[in-house]
């Protein structure tokens, strides 16, 4: 694991030549869920969410909007429907706008595929082997992250995983503040993470459901660089490459 806290500068991907690497360029934006009202698919693919229960909606996103609100009881769980596996996709970009109300029993899943192998997330941990609780990623054989948790602040997060070469690459991104910090190395994905979904404001199988908001949550079929994440960190969803 390699920590870094500085403002993202430059074009280059942390993943080399082969990371711009399309499979399919019409359709670079999978999904975007603003959740500003609604649970429809904003990318224009189609790729409507789905809720568990009522979902709520308030006022103050980032970026103007509205952001879903989950109460941490999982009453009320997003699924989207989308494939991000290692089998599904060899490269993935994915994340968004965040903020935790409560951090009083991690670990929580945000945004994820895991079947209980350390799939594809983004969560909310205790497990790093630095300790704290902090906005995290699973990233193969652990979980890793950089950035303490505080609640009632917006955060954005996002991860690139690139199993198109092995071992697998992945970079985290947070954003909280002035400066955004990447955590960034290889690991050994697990292949049998669930397919059929992916699970917005809980593990779909382990861990405490969010307490918190979400806002602007998207996937990107490629590995964003650190200028196109700095782009979308300062201008919003409308800078999504699309």
């Amino acid at each position: 694991m390699t920590p870094q806290t500085a403002p993202l500068t430059g074009p280059q991907s942390l993943f080399g030549a082969n990371s711009d690497a399309v499979p399919n360029a019409s359709t670079k934006l999978l999904a975007l869920y603003t959740f500003n009202g609604t649970l429809a698919d904003a990318s224009g693919n189609g790729r409507t969410a789905h809720d568990s229960g009522t979902p709520t909606y308030v006022t103050g996103a980032p970026f103007g909007g509205k952001a879903i609100v989950f109460n941490g009881l999982g009453s009320a769980i997003v699924t989207a429907p989308l494939n991000i596996s290692v089998a599904g996709l060899k490269q993935v970009t994915f994340g968004g706008w965040f903020k935790a109300a409560s951090i009083a029993t991690p670990q929580y899943g945000i945004v994820s595929n895991d079947d209980g192998d350390f799939d594809r997330s983004i969560d909310i941990d205790a497990r790093d082997p630095g300790g704290g609780i902090k906005w995290s990623a699973f990233v193969g054989g652990s979980v890793n992250g950089k950035v303490a948790v505080a609640v009632g602040k917006w955060v954005f997060v996002a991860v690139s995983f690139n199993q198109a070469v092995l071992p697998g690459h992945y970079v985290l991104y947070v954003h909280s503040g002035s400066t955004t910090t990447t955590v960034s190395g290889t690991d050994h994905f697990d292949g049998n993470s669930v397919t059929t979904r992916v699970t917005i404001g809980k593990n779909p199988n382990f861990d405490h459901p969010f307490k918190g908001q979400a806002a602007n949550v998207f996937f990107e079929h490629l590995i964003l660089t650190p200028t196109q994440i700095a782009n979308i960190i300062a201008h919003g969803p409308s800078a999504l490459p699309r």
